[in-house]
């Protein structure tokens, strides 16, 4: 992807690059995981705003206990469905089956207790990505999306913001998430919502540049100090995730 900056040629743009190679592998058995981030910190990497946790999980077909029935609190959980069908249960009642593509966000608040599963038997891929809530103490609250792959086809497609939208999930933080797949070569202009936001950006397929910066599956860049950056991806199909967070 290109990078650009727009009006703002006084401004110096920061980045931070994580490679694949150098996320921290993890695994169970059942589960094989990549993060990127996590609370506890990976090789140093604590937080980008309020992004604290994103882990890239492989779960194997038919699974069906998981980490069993397990709480979370004053935390706002996304995942991400790449690939497969994730079924998810709460003991506050929310039971969903979430087909590729598709948004699970979960504000766990004042606590839930949850586990998630392989609902198929075809392996499962999700992003698991947590972020700090805007404040502790929250009522717990649990949303699902499904969407088309055409929908995010040669564009950059919304699925969370702060506010409730169709076609979205909001959460509890100042958060915009975007996805996008582009069958060529493809310049994208992204404008930031916010003065003093960054973005977040993983190649989830295909490969892009930013800047001086090649970037290839699964890895990451993150990007401060910017109003608008101009990225271009390098391959037919490259699929792009762009988190954009208030620092």
């Amino acid at each position: 992807m290109t990078l650009e900056l727009v009006n703002c040629k006084s401004e110096i743009m920061k980045t931070i690059v994580h490679r694949n190679n150098t996320r921290v592998a993890n695994g169970y058995g059942w589960i094989n995981m990549e993060a990127s981030f996590r609370p506890d910190g990976v090789k140093g990497r604590i937080n980008f705003g309020s992004l604290v946790n994103l882990d890239d999980a492989w779960i194997r077909p038919g699974e069906k206990e998981g980490f069993g029935f397990h709480p979370h609190k004053d935390m706002e959980i996304v995942s991400l469905i790449l690939e497969g069908t994730m079924d998810h249960k709460d003991r506050g009642g929310n039971n969903a089956m979430i087909k590729s593509p598709g948004l699970q966000a979960i504000t766990s608040g004042t606590g839930i207790i949850h586990n998630e599963v392989n609902g198929e038997n075809t392996p499962l891929n999700m992003l698991q990505i947590w972020f700090l809530p805007n404040e502790n103490g929250l009522r717990p609250d649990y949303g699902a999306l499904e969407f088309t792959h055409s929908s995010y086809t040669n564009s950059l497609k919304e699925i969370i913001s702060p506010e409730k939208e169709d076609g979205k999930i909001s959460i509890s933080q100042n958060v915009r998430m975007s996805i996008g797949q582009f069958q060529e070569s493809t310049s994208i202009l992204y404008k930031l919502k916010g003065e003093k936001h960054g973005v977040y950006i993983m190649i989830l397929e295909g490969s892009a540049k930013v800047g001086d910066v090649e970037l290839k599956k699964r890895d990451a860049i993150g990007v401060s100090e910017i109003k608008a950056l101009n990225f271009q991806t390098l391959e037919n199909n490259s699929k792009i995730l762009v988190i954009e967070v208030e620092l």
